[in-house]
């Protein structure tokens, strides 16, 4: 996978580095445990390590982790622990997860939630060393999210699935981008961004599967970057600006330098520069969990970033 990457350029880099969190047991991959576990010590070992993020994992398979890593050495690997339904046991699980492996520790956890219950329940039984990743159904978002800023969590946002009917409208992300970014509220993303740029592409790995047109995650992460740096400014956030990130397929509008970002997609062309990318990348938009970090990398080894 590594043989023909070269360096990236320093915007590039900082705008990717850890992006990628490594979800293979969930669809469209749907990989067993050994196979992910053997996946994700390689792309530790990789060129590619640097965008590497955390391994996904179920907490009802923690146990099932245990087993297909005993013998992967290595440096401790960080993990993202998705809850279900039952959140103070779940979060037990956890804790004793955390106590009694090696090798790894959940560091995050990421849970469904419905109202503002849920999220206060989770926080008051979340140990303070742990992130707290809420996914929120974008009709509610507006009446939640503040709710998880209160609690000092962070947002998921959910951005495809296996049918075209799981991808939002970009309105919704935009409102949703926007939200965040008015409240300070960083995020993560997750489903349907397996590919750079938004495009037409086929829904699961199966043989003739349906095709559907996907959200792209450099759209989102530099739709992101504009709406940030709009709040951190004191400005209005420019959602119709974000729509146009959002939409936008042609590669020649982004530029990478050893500078900054630039994205050329509006009439005024919008810059970034390499601190600011930085800071929004460590205090906003966080990450993107994905089944699969092979085609993420190829798609961008494509597109001459890599």
């Amino acid at each position: 996978m590594s043989a023909s990457v070269r360096t990236p350029v320093a915007s590039a880099q900082v705008f990717l580095a850890g992006l990628i969190d490594y979800a293979g047991l969930f669809p469209p991959a749907s990989l067993d445990m050994m196979s992910c576990v053997r996946n994700y010590s390689r792309y530790l070992k990789s060129q590619e390590r640097w965008a590497l993020g955390r391994y996904i994992l179920p907490v009802a398979r923690m146990d099932e982790f245990l087993s297909a890593k005993e013998n992967v050495a290595g440096d401790p690997w960080k993990l993202s622990g998705i809850l279900s339904m039952n959140i103070v046991d779940d979060l037990a699980a956890v804790d004793g997860f955390n106590r009694k492996a090696r090798g790894a520790v959940i560091d995050a956890v990421e849970l469904r939630v419905r109202s503002t219950e849920d999220i206060e329940l989770a926080m008051r039984h979340l140990p303070a060393t742990t992130a707290a990743f809420f996914e929120i159904e974008l009709e509610h978002a507006k009446a939640l999210l503040p709710a998880v800023r209160r609690a000092r969590g962070y947002a998921k946002l959910r951005t495809g699935g296996v049918v075209q009917e799981a991808f939002p409208a970009i309105e919704r992300i935009a409102e949703f981008l926007t939200a965040c970014a008015e409240l300070g509220l960083a995020f993560k993303a997750t489903a349907g961004l397996h590919h750079p740029l938004r495009c037409m592409h086929p829904l699961t790995y199966e043989t003739n599967a349906s095709e559907g047109l996907m959200h792209g995650f450099l759209n989102l992460f530099t739709a992101a970057t504009i709406a940030w740096s709009a709040a951190r400014a004191g400005y209005a956030v420019p959602r119709d600006a974000l729509a146009t990130c959002l939409a936008d397929e042609e590669r020649a509008n982004w530029h990478f330098d050893e500078h900054g970002l630039t994205w050329s997609g509006e009439e005024e062309p919008v810059h970034v520069g390499l601190n600011v990318l930085r800071t929004m990348r460590s205090e906003f938009a966080l990450s993107f969990g994905s089944c699969s970090f092979e085609e993420p990398i190829a798609d961008l080894r494509e597109l001459d970033l890599l």
